[in-house]
């Protein structure tokens, strides 16, 4: 089939969520399939992976977002009426380039990651995918609910019109992607609807692997882009209300925060006792190998949290919020402790830091749970069984159209399909 690809971020490097999750999808419909790539990149480094990304694309093509022009245009859309988030990445260029794939290339299907992205094919007349992964709107009424005016306010106003969008747009793509049934719940009210499709993410398992430690002093490590504002609400609670009370009992503990682009407020976290912000580095696994314990703190969460699903696969127990772990599946038997309040947290970690590390039949336990319900060749054969029903939904559209051309112009003929069959 030919495919056409778009995205709100270029899908690499797969170094964050919506990138890892992107660039698996995107790698696992090449193999047979024709895709042609359309995605935007705010971060200047990302511009230059448009030769890598050829690789597995029969073409690409990159459009740079400024994020004070896209500002504008967002606001413009608000007092309009219309969600925020459309209005961001709302762009020219983009829809030039949409409409020149349309018009010089048969697609069989447009694969579209996104919601925001969603507009661009909204009108379009073939085969269409809407990858949610999982509800924006619910993230943004997240949001509303730790700021204070009038951002609480702006933030409740946009999961309230992102949200009806999100719905409407469930009903107009012929097949909706959710990360997990948590996430689809939020747009529809039934999952037994053969249009909507649960591709949970995977892990690489053979990247992910354990390793020695550098050091067995009783680190704590949190990985993740630090200018997302989940990230940096999750490092500022755990270090402000957690971290001092788990040294009352480990007096050197440590907790490390990597990550791309660390914020301001992030930053000041460095002058806290036991705390360290490493910054952007080119590989994590070093700093989740020598962590005693790996945290998900969030407060705000969709979806599936790659970050948990990278640190068990290293052999590093997590210590994550009931929202953060609660898109994944099947959590019997994986060093996984579940959070609450503060004093949970600061008793599962202090847990985890005093207990030797995980024995290598735990590691092989853990490793073979997450092969089990986290394994991208498996969860994206989703992917592949929709290609059939695609074919078939798209046979019978054109047979209607044959039927209702008869019946117009008064004549019995036969429309000849191009694999030789006849539909009357």
């Amino acid at each position: 089939m030919r495919v056409l690809f778009l995205a709100h971020r270029v899908p690499f490097p797969p170094n964050k969520g919506d990138k890892i999750r992107s660039f698996y999808e995107l790698k696992h419909l090449t193999h047979g399939h024709e895709v042609h790539l359309l995605a935007f990149y705010e971060d200047p480094r990302d511009g230059g992976h448009a030769s890598t990304l050829r690789q597995y694309c029969h073409d690409v093509k990159l459009i740079p977002l400024q994020p004070w022009l896209q500002t504008g245009r967002a606001l413009v859309k608000l007092v309009a009426g219309r969600p925020w988030s459309l209005g961001y990445f709302s762009h020219g260029a983009m829809w030039k380039a949409v409409q020149e794939k349309l018009q010089s290339n048969s697609f069989d299907v447009v694969f579209v990651y996104s919601s925001s992205m969603a507009p661009y094919i909204e009108q379009v007349q073939i085969p269409r995918i809407l990858d949610f992964v999982d509800s924006d709107a619910s993230k943004w009424g997240q949001y509303a609910e730790r700021r204070k005016l009038p951002l609480s306010w702006l933030f409740g106003l946009e999961a309230r019109r992102l949200g009806r969008y999100e719905k409407q747009m469930a009903d107009v793509f012929d097949y909706s992607l959710f990360v997990s049934e948590r996430e689809a719940a939020h747009l529809v009210s039934s999952l037994t609807s053969g249009r909507i499709k649960i591709v949970r993410n995977g892990v690489d398992l053979d990247f992910f692997t354990p390793r020695a430690p550098r050091s067995e002093a009783p680190l704590i490590v949190f990985t993740g882009a630090m200018d997302y504002f989940p990230n940096v609400d999750a490092v500022g609670f755990f270090s402000a209300e957690v971290l001092p009370l788990i040294r009352k009992y480990v007096s050197d503990a440590r907790f490390q925060i990597v990550g791309s682009d660390p914020s301001r407020a992030v930053r000041r976290l460095a002058q806290m006792p036991g705390v360290s912000v490493v910054g952007r580095v080119p590989d994590t696994r070093p700093y989740l190998a020598d962590a005693r314990v790996a945290v998900a703190p969030l407060r705000i969460s969709q979806g599936i949290q790659n970050k948990i699903l990278e640190a068990l696969a290293m052999g590093v127990p997590v210590v994550a919020s009931e929202k953060a772990a609660g898109g994944l599946a099947d959590l019997e038997n994986l060093p996984l402790s579940i959070a609450g309040k503060v004093e949970d947290y600061v008793d599962q970690t202090v847990g985890w830091l005093k207990r030797p590390r995980l024995t290598w039949s735990e590691i092989l336990a853990c490793r073979t749970r997450l092969k089990e319900n986290y394994d991208w060749q498996t969860n994206l054969g989703e992917l592949d069984r929709l290609w059939p029903q695609i074919g078939h939904d798209k046979l019978r559209e054109d047979a209607d159209n044959c039927r209702s051309d008869s019946g117009l112009h008064g004549t019995a003929r036969m429309c000849r399909e191009s694999d030789g069959n006849v539909v009357d």
